[in-house]
């Protein structure tokens, strides 16, 4: 079974270790367990794992705030992608979003990170900017994309990302 639970700074010693493993293990400059730890207590912040057969699968990090949801960190663990953990992280950001008004969501991604583009993409995320030199250690733009929270304007529907997930509290 697949749940989601949202890291509180109540919980956070339970979730540190494995969504550090997943970071480390997703990304070439990983957040640090520091960054993760403020997140938590940051009012604008909602920190979500996915947990399936009682192991972190993967996690979302993103802020709402002044109706807008800007897409912070996502990952899979990588000997878990592909079973469409990425999708039930996206859909729980895009349920929290529209609960709390938000009408546009976004994201900064590497150009080089063509399997996570074409993920957005499908999700109904479009490019609208770039910010040069964003990725300090390579050197590389970052694609700004967003996406309009309209029900009927998100992809995931058509990806088949209707889960029935449990929300643990």
């Amino acid at each position: 079974m697949i749940s989601l639970q949202e890291v509180t700074p109540e919980n956070f010693h339970r979730f540190k270790d494995p969504i550090l493993e997943v970071e480390k293990s997703s990304f070439l400059s990983p957040w640090t367990i520091r960054a993760f730890e403020a997140e938590t207590k940051r009012p604008v912040s909602q920190l979500w794992a996915l947990l399936a057969g009682g192991k972190i699968g993967g996690y979302i990090c993103f802020w709402i705030f002044a109706n807008e949801t800007h897409l912070m960190n996502i990952a899979v663990h990588p000997q878990r992608r592909k079973r469409g953990f990425g999708g039930c992280l996206l859909k729980k950001l895009m349920e929290a979003s529209l609960s709390e008004g938000a009408t546009k969501a976004w994201l900064e991604v590497r150009p080089s990170n063509v399997g996570a583009r074409a993920f957005y993409k499908k999700a109904g995320f479009t490019e609208i900017s770039r910010r040069p030199r964003y990725y300090r250690e390579t050197n590389e733009d970052a694609i700004i994309m967003s996406l309009s929270l309209a029900p009927q304007d998100t992809g995931l529907r058509k990806l088949g990302y209707i889960w029935n997930v449990e929300h643990a509290a």
